[in-house]
């Protein structure tokens, strides 16, 4: 009996142990002496910060190019005339410019780029007109628009085939009476036009 009791005893303090094993974690997780780990702080991956790709800036033209100057920097949003955008576009051709710039390329310079009747035989842009400049080519005003690409202004027409000084007044929305032809003011009753005049607006 006496050793049935031992035993009992024995087995009991082993229990008791155990629970008080099991327990001491639980009770050092909720105790106040214990600082919680940061979720963010559990790996290296977690601070790092997104790196943002530079585009990378063209400073030498490559050898395609360079027999095709010069190329030309166009302002944001600057549009030509037709469906094939602007000559020599140095951005949508080859890529964004460096502050140092290569050989032959230059920012557009209205002055200097766009078209001069004068002459015609130079590389040139043709700037869009700005809205309601030009309604767009019709019977009797089929001819080519000159644009200033400061303004988008009409500068000046050259008359095509069967074009009328009426019907390039509507074209344009001008009186045709306010054009000039080689200096002189045109006469919508009078004045003769043929294929390659150009005629000036105010």
């Amino acid at each position: 009996m006496k050793r049935a009791g031992v035993m009992t005893l024995v087995a009991s303090a082993l229990v008791v142990a155990g629970l008080v094993a099991l327990a001491a974690p639980v009770v050092s997780m909720f105790g106040s002496d214990v600082t919680p780990v940061p979720v963010a702080a559990a790996g290296p991956a977690a601070s790092a910060s997104p790196v943002q790709q530079k585009t990378p800036t063209v400073t030498e033209l490559p050898d395609w190019a360079k027999a095709s100057s010069p190329w030309i920097i166009y302002p944001e949003g600057f549009r030509c005339q037709g469906t094939e955008g602007c000559p020599n576009d140095f951005r949508a051709l080859i890529g964004e410019p460096g502050d140092i710039l290569p050989p032959n390329v230059h920012y557009y310079d209205p002055a200097v780029d766009d078209y001069d009747p004068a002459n015609p035989g130079k590389f040139s842009v043709f700037p869009s007109p700005a809205p309601g400049a030009d309604m767009g080519r019709r019977p009797g005003a089929n001819g080519f628009v000159v644009v200033s690409g400061a303004s988008g202004k009409v500068t000046s027409y050259l008359v095509g085939t069967d074009d009328t000084l009426t019907d390039i007044g509507v074209r344009f929305a001008v009186d045709p009476a306010t054009l000039t032809l080689d200096g002189e003011p045109v006469s919508p009753d009078e004045t003769r036009i043929v294929p390659g005049d150009v005629l000036v607006f105010p």
